[in-house]
């Protein structure tokens, strides 16, 4: 995790910087009425620090190039020449050679005429006709004009602007060091904003540690603050720790994850704009900027319950299971914790996801319990099906003696998915090797059933396999196959009986497995799968990245259910093995069900 180096720095500070606006830059836009507040904030604040939103910059020496807030120096820079300072800092525009002239030589004009009309300026200084210098010009006599209305004291504001007005400074030479101000404008603009609210909090915490405490007692608290923010911090980079609270990607996409902590301190109950994702910055600086203290012990409060929950075994696997299939928002579980104690609210927990898989649809009239494992369909309830096959690997975990975790952080970043046991489409195999392959697994299968429906099917079996062999070139794309007279529908029929045999979308014929593997193994039937999964499952791939397989994936593979030898040497993942499986999800996930599903 990089380091943040952020300076609270008095506009004093500021004195014989040279300030460069690039011209990847816009140009000055300020309204009347955002001087006007600026004026009415500096001169009606009463006690210590008063704190201006930040100022991302690239210094090299004594030039300093301004990547956000340049409106802001702009505008002090024009108060500062108003009350005669004319050399405190100086600021070049490089967007257009004129505004740079302007602000060179050409301030005087502002005061000669600031009882005058842009019109009038305009006719008598023509050269200077840009939209930069309309805004001077209008700020500039708005800035008069406060001043003569307010009657303030211009010695005691510019006192005040100098020593008690502070800029949070954050300077990405030092943060960012191999990143360009052009592409972090870029990003700026884009939404990518590098500079984060919980940056911009931790300087009003700090700034309001120097406000409440004296100098030596200040460091040291702030330090201390400092100290735990960064404990706090590098806990929620653990990825483990992190994927288990983690239910907005907005706090995913930021540099610092903090950001998660101190909204839920706040109780902010959406992030979906830029204006609600600032609830909290907004908070803390209305509270600065008002005197009142800032509370640290909320956010770290808030961080130790998390914490607590992040090592107890049960607490972590029931409120990540909530979080991932995103049953309930982590602010929910939050708010269900205060009161109960600890056991009560494990308790409370399991009664949460009882209800949630205990929820049914309105299907033809008829309220389907579409979690339970009888009406289980990929076709008709996927999302279902993946969340009972999560929850099967979570029980895995609860059930060791070891204090393993559940890689939550695997199961979101490599996108798990639910992969069919027996191949789902027939239909999709790339070569006819590949269908011959598949139609003699079943045709093993249909050959141990004495019913005469299944001989039927063996005889069709074989000879459709006796039609593709006789086929020269058996690794050529099955889609170009051309069937004889009837044997497209005897391919078809047979699919049909293979499909209504072993329920292939059913709960039995289906496991997790990350999507780069499910993508992988396509179509391939039951032995080539179990092949690959297992060599992964030992790291015995030829692949450069480890994959993890879930060990309930690899015990369908294995068929570690499987009671009867037969079936553990078929070459097929049959009806018996699917039955045997079921009576496995069944009785691990019973006391999630508890009337017996």
């Amino acid at each position: 995790m990089k380091t943040e180096y952020i300076d609270f720095r008095p506009i004093s500070d500021l004195k014989n910087l040279h300030f460069v606006v690039k011209d990847y830059q816009r140009g000055y836009k300020w309204e009347d009425q955002q001087i006007r507040d600026l004026l009415n904030d500096i001169h009606n604040h009463t006690h210590g620090k008063y704190c201006l939103q930040p100022l991302l910059v690239h210094q090299r020496n004594d030039q300093v190039e301004l990547i956000d807030g340049q409106q802001r120096v702009t505008s002090i820079y024009l108060i500062l020449h108003f009350l005669q300072d004319n050399s405190f800092y100086s600021i070049s525009y490089q967007t257009r050679e004129k505004t740079r002239e302007f602000l060179d030589t050409g301030l005087q004009l502002l005061d000669d005429y600031s009882n005058s009309t842009w019109e009038t300026f305009i006719n008598q200084n023509g050269s200077f006709n840009n939209v930069d210098i309309y805004f001077f010009f209008k700020v500039y006599k708005e800035i008069k004009k406060w001043f003569d209305e307010s009657k303030a004291d211009r010695v005691e504001f510019f006192a005040k602007l100098k020593n008690s007005v502070h800029i949070i400074w954050y300077d990405i030479s030092l943060n960012n060091p191999d990143i360009s101000p052009e592409a972090v404008f870029l990003n700026l603009n884009a939404g990518k904003i590098p500079l984060t609210n919980s940056e911009l909090i931790k300087a009003l915490f700090i700034l309001d540690i120097q406000k409440q405490n004296s100098n030596e007692i200040g460091k040291l608290k702030a330090f201390d603050l400092a100290s735990d923010w960064d404990r706090i911090e590098n806990q929620l980079q653990n990825d483990t720790f992190w994927s288990f609270i983690c239910d907005n990607d907005y706090y995913n996409n930021l540099d610092t994850r903090i950001d998660l902590i101190i909204d839920l301190a706040n109780q902010v109950p959406k992030i979906d704009t830029e204006d609600q994702r600032k609830t909290s910055y907004k908070k803390y600086d209305k509270k600065f900027q008002t005197g009142e203290q800032l509370d640290w012990q909320a956010i770290k409060q808030t961080f130790n319950k998390i914490e607590e929950w992040y090592t107890d075994k049960k607490l972590f696997h029931y409120i990540g299971f909530l979080i991932v299939t995103k049953y309930k928002r982590l602010s929910s579980i939050v708010e269900m914790s205060k009161g109960p104690t600890k056991e009560e609210f494990k308790e409370l927990l399991l009664r949460e996801i009882r209800d949630q898989l205990s929820k049914t649809k309105d299907i033809e009239g008829e309220k389907i319990a579409y979690h339970r494992l009888e009406n289980l369909h990929y076709e008709k309830y996927r999302i279902a099906c993946q969340n009972i096959l999560l929850l099967l690997n979570i029980e895995d975990y609860l059930n060791r003696s070891s204090d393993e975790k559940f890689p939550f952080n695997l199961y979101l970043n490599e996108k798990w998915s639910v992969e069919h046991i027996n191949p789902q489409n027939p239909r999709g195999f790339k070569t006819i090797r590949d269908v011959i392959g598949w139609l003699k697994s079943y045709q093993t299968y249909f050959d141990k059933i004495t019913d005469p429906d299944s001989k039927e099917v063996v005889g069709r079996i074989s000879s459709l396999i006796d039609n593709f062999s006789s086929k020269r070139d058996l690794d050529s794309k099955f889609a170009d196959f051309r069937f004889e007279k009837n044997d497209r529908l005897v391919y078809e029929e047979v699919i049909e009986k293979i499909s209504d045999e072993l329920s292939l979308h059913e709960i039995g014929n289906l496991c997790l497995l990350d999507r780069n593997t499910n993508s992988k193994l396509g179509n391939k039937i039951f032995t080539d799968k179990r092949k690959e999964i297992l060599e992964i499952y030992y790291q015995k791939s030829s692949d450069d990245e480890i994959t993890y397989i879930p060990n309930g994936t690899k015990d369908v593979f294995t068929k570690a259910f499987s009671k009867e030898e037969e079936n553990i040497t078929d070459k097929i993942f049959g009806i018996k093995d699917m039955e045997e499986y079921k009576n496995h999800i069944k009785d691990q996930l019973n006391k999630y069900f508890p009337i017996e599903s």
